[in-house]
């Protein structure tokens, strides 16, 4: 049996022939027959299998879901076609497991690859197999050059001759490798970097950098998402394309408002329109996107005799979604929102001036972190305390706002104080945010559920149960929306418990504490 096996990659200007030939003629060989197979690895475009330790690779049509860096299948499953979303999957194991990782993200093929497997069983002088070599040759599709690694696999008992093996094999120039599995090496002969991409790229501040560097940092990092998603909006493979193009817009404009006085005024209201301008040419979409994937739920809101009758609202949606897909897709090609991103991304390549004239340029980044988070903090503390007293929609959307920009501030100063204390009180602050978020949406969709129903082509009949359908859906929506306005006060408290204010004093009121 094996013990302690050895990895290894072939460089370039080495020859496999000459390896195995100064191998073979000490230990005498053999070679069993070669296989080939075609093998293909799967994830979302944002790596949620790989995050999760996962790996989703097919042969011919059987697809394998395993552990990374283990060769043990957790599950397999046969697929005739493709599998593009986890429902695309048989019902069972495999779709049970992947769908609350894949959520409503599409799977993407990250690497394919043909690969030659040649196995020569290693012989000592009394013709005793002492080790087997596996050679694997990898060709990446598309076409490019081939890796080859081979593993030696030492078999019990003649552990002396495997490490003189495993010597000759380095001695010959070979690069030892770290245990990497079949899955890292299709990866790395097609170029690809598991996890490359993070809609939320970290970016390394330092608590002296100045003001205006930080910023262009953190800006220039939500730049490289806009940029990732961009080409593949218009391909319409899932939703969170859009929807993570539209968060970096976003968590852009919103970083150019809150870290103030670090760019020239005119600059900084130049690109707030801009960038205002691109953001609006996806709200509709966007919209239609959401009410689109909770079809099923609002189905299931709505008694069975009315269930199918929402039919028409969603046919009509998915109708309407084609058209302004269409219009998303011509304003991402226009001259004009070319020329804004060409700007932007000139703006912020440029090196920060040596005599800033914004007032807070050159101040170091995190005086300029403290002094916002922590204003922003307070603002949402007596927002909020007057909504206790007058619990009107209008002040719950504002403060749902402020708590979206607190958010921001603390993921983007995240480098600059204690990971653990920022990603607790992140975590405080989403629990509030999930609370306003869905009361929002909640007043959002009742509204424009009844502005949609006048749009309707329906015919006579079909519109009176449609319709009514549609009104039953609203009342249910409004229900909801009342109870979760009414778990605000409770939300809230959690969010302003003394364990809470207490550390955004004492890590935003002041310069005692230093950051991580």
């Amino acid at each position: 049996m094996p013990t302690q096996s050895a990895d290894f990659y072939l460089p370039n200007d080495v020859e496999l022939t000459g390896i195995i030939g100064e191998i073979t003629a000490v230990y005498p060989t053999t070679p069993e027959a070669s296989q080939n197979i075609t093998l293909c690895a799967y994830d979302t475009f944002d790596w949620r299998l790989y995050r999760n330790a996962l790996v989703l690779t097919s042969q011919n049509n059987k697809y394998s879901l395993r552990e990374l860096d283990t060769a043990v299948a957790i599950v397999q499953e046969t697929c005739p076609t493709p599998p593009v979303f986890a429902d695309d999957f048989p019902a069972g194991a495999l779709r049970e497991r992947a769908a609350p990782i894949l959520g409503v993200r599409a799977l993407l093929e990250m690497a394919c690859a043909g690969v030659t497997r040649t196995t020569y069983p290693l012989l000592n002088e009394d013709e005793k197999t002492v080790a087997r070599l596996v050679v694997e040759e990898i060709r990446p599709s598309p076409p490019a050059a081939p890796l080859i690694a081979i593993h030696l696999h030492p078999l019990r008992g003649y552990e002396k001759e495997a490490q003189a093996i495993s010597q000759r094999l380095q001695d010959a120039g070979l690069i030892p490798g770290e245990g990497d599995d079949i899955y890292r090496q299709i990866m790395a002969a097609a170029g690809k970097t598991p996890g490359g991409y993070t809609p939320k790229p970290p970016v390394p501040l330092t608590p002296e950098m100045r003001a205006d560097e930080a910023a262009k940092q953190i800006l220039r990092a939500q730049l490289k998402v806009i940029r990732s998603n961009e080409p593949y909006i218009a391909q319409d493979i899932d939703t969170e394309f859009l929807h993570d193009f539209r968060v970096a817009i976003r968590r852009t404009r919103s970083a150019l408002t809150q870290i103030k006085g670090v760019f020239p005024a005119d600059v900084t209201a130049r690109f707030k329109q801009d960038l205002a301008t691109v953001g609006k040419m996806t709200n509709q979409l966007r919209d239609l996107d959401v009410y689109l994937l909770d079809e099923a739920r609002y189905r299931a809101m709505l008694p069975e005799n009315l269930a199918a009758d929402i039919g028409p609202l969603f046919a009509y949606l998915r109708q309407k979604r084609t058209a302004v897909l269409a219009d998303v897709i011509a304003n991402l090609n226009s001259p004009q929102y070319r020329q804004i991103m060409a700007d932007w991304e000139a703006f912020l390549n440029e090196p920060v001036p040596e005599n800033p004239t914004a007032p807070h340029a050159a101040r170091p980044i995190i005086k300029v972190a403290r002094k916002r988070i922590f204003k922003r903090y307070r603002q949402i503390v007596a927002e909020g305390r007057e909504i206790l007293e007058n619990t009107e929609d209008h002040l719950l959307h504002a403060l749902r706002i402020d708590c979206k920009k607190l958010r921001y501030l603390l993921e983007f100063f995240t480098p600059l104080f204690p990971p653990e204390e920022i990603a607790y009180l992140i975590k405080q602050l989403k629990q509030l945010q999930t609370n306003l978020g869905d009361f929002n949406d909640l007043c959002v969709q009742e509204d424009y559920l009844l502005h949609v129903a006048d749009e309707l082509p329906l015919a006579r009949q079909q519109s009176r149960h449609t319709l009514m359908a549609i009104g039953g859906l609203v009342a249910i929506l409004h229900q909801e929306r009342l109870r979760v306005k009414a778990e605000f006060a409770q939300t809230f408290a959690a969010f302003t418990a003394p364990a809470n204010s207490q550390l955004f004093t004492a890590l935003f009121a002041s310069g005692k504490r230093k950051g991580a």
